[in-house]
C-alpha cells in the first residue's frame, strides 16, 4: 500500500503539497461525507463522539475479505505468480476464519432469510467467478493496489481514500478500478459509487499528469461492469462539488437521525432512540 499526499504530479512538489496539507483541518473521506448525508446522527456518533459501533454487518465483513483476496491476487501477479482458483478460495477461507475469530466487532447477519454460511459461500462464489472471467484474462498492468491518497480540496480541506486498483493498458491509459460486493447492480455509470470514483479520479489528476483516466466499477455479485472515460478538464468541477459537500458537513450544528430500513444495519441502533425495537434484534451468527 502506498500513500500519496501532494497536489503536484510525481517528480516534484511533494514537500510543498505536504506543507499545505499540514495547515488544513479535518481529513474527509467519501465514507465520512456519505455517512453524514445518509444519517447525520450516525455521523455524530462515529466521527464527533467517537462511539464504537456495536456490530459489523455481515455484508461489510464479507466485502473486506473479498477485497483482501483480490488485492493479494494482483500483488502475486506483479511478482510473476498466477494465483489458481483453489489458492484464492483457500486464502479467502483463511482470512474469513481469522477475522471472525479475532475481529474487534461482533459480526451480525441482519436478514432473517440468510445465514452466516450463505454469505461465506457467496463471497467464495464471487471470487471464483472473478478469477475465471476477469483475473485470468485481464490484460492490464497493475500499478498499485489499495493506493492510499490524501489531497487538498477547495483550498482548505483534506480528502483521503483507498483506490482498489490502479492499472495501465498497453497504450498507457490509466484505469481507476473499484470492486463492489453489494447487491446493487447499476446498468450505467451513475449514483454514489460513480461519485466516489470520480472523487478518486480527482486525486489521480492531482498526482499524475494524465490527460484522462478510465473509471471502472466492477460489481462482483452481479458480474456487472460499468465505466466512464473522464477528462482532466472535469477535475475542477469535481473538486468544487466535493468541497461543497464537505462545507455542508462543516456548517452543521445539529445531527438529527434519519430512520429507515437501513437502521437495521447500523451499529448504533442499540443506543439511537430513532431505531425501532425490531431493528435492535440480537445477532444471528
Amino acid at each position: 500500500m502506498h500513500t500519496v499526499a501532494s497536489r503536484a504530479p510525481i517528480g516534484g512538489g511533494i514537500k510543498a503539497g505536504e506543507v499545505v496539507m499540514a495547515a488544513m483541518g479535518t481529513t474527509y473521506s467519501f465514507s465520512r461525507i456519505s455517512t453524514f448525508e445518509q444519517c447525520p446522527r450516525r455521523f455524530r456518533y462515529r466521527y464527533l463522539d467517537g462511539v464504537r459501533e456495536g456490530f459489523e454487518g455481515i455484508e461489510a465483513f464479507m466485502g473486506k475479505q473479498v477485497h483482501a483476496v483480490i488485492e493479494w491476487m494482483f500483488t502475486e501477479r506483479r511478482l510473476g505468480r498466477t494465483v489458481s482458483i483453489a489458492q484464492a478460495i483457500e486464502r479467502y477461507c483463511d482470512l474469513w476464519d481469522e477475522a471472525m475469530a479475532g475481529g474487534p466487532l461482533e459480526v451480525r447477519v441482519v436478514r432473517e432469510d440468510r445465514s452466516l454460511e450463505q454469505y461465506r459461500r457467496l463471497g467464495a462464489q464471487m471470487l471464483a467467478r472473478f478469477h475465471r472471467e476477469r483475473y485470468l484474462h485481464d490484460p492490464l498492468q497493475t500499478v498499485a493496489s489499495e493506493q492510499h491518497f490524501v489531497v487538498p480540496v477547495g483550498g482548505k480541506y483534506r480528502f483521503q481514500g483507498y483506490i482498489d486498483r490502479l492499472a495501465r493498458d498497453d497504450d498507457g491509459l490509466l484505469y481507476v478500478i473499484d470492486y463492489k460486493t453489494g447487491a446493487r447492480a447499476p446498468r450505467q455509470f451513475a449514483g454514489k459509487e460513480a461519485d466516489q470514483l470520480r472523487a478518486y479520479a480527482l486525486a489521480v489528476f492531482l498526482q499524475w499528469a494524465e490527460p484522462h483516466v478510465e473509471l471502472v466499477l466492477e460489481f462482483l455479485r452481479s458480474d456487472t461492469v460499468v465505466r466512464e472515460r473522464l477528462d482532466r478538464s472535469a477535475a475542477a468541477s469535481i473538486e468544487r462539488a466535493l468541497a461543497e459537500r464537505i462545507e455542508a458537513v462543516e456548517r452543521s450544528t445539529v445531527f438529527p437521525p434519519q430512520p429507515g430500513p437501513l437502521c437495521a444495519w447500523c451499529g448504533y441502533n442499540d443506543i439511537c432512540d430513532a431505531a425501532s425495537t425490531a431493528q435492535r434484534r440480537p445477532a444471528i451468527v
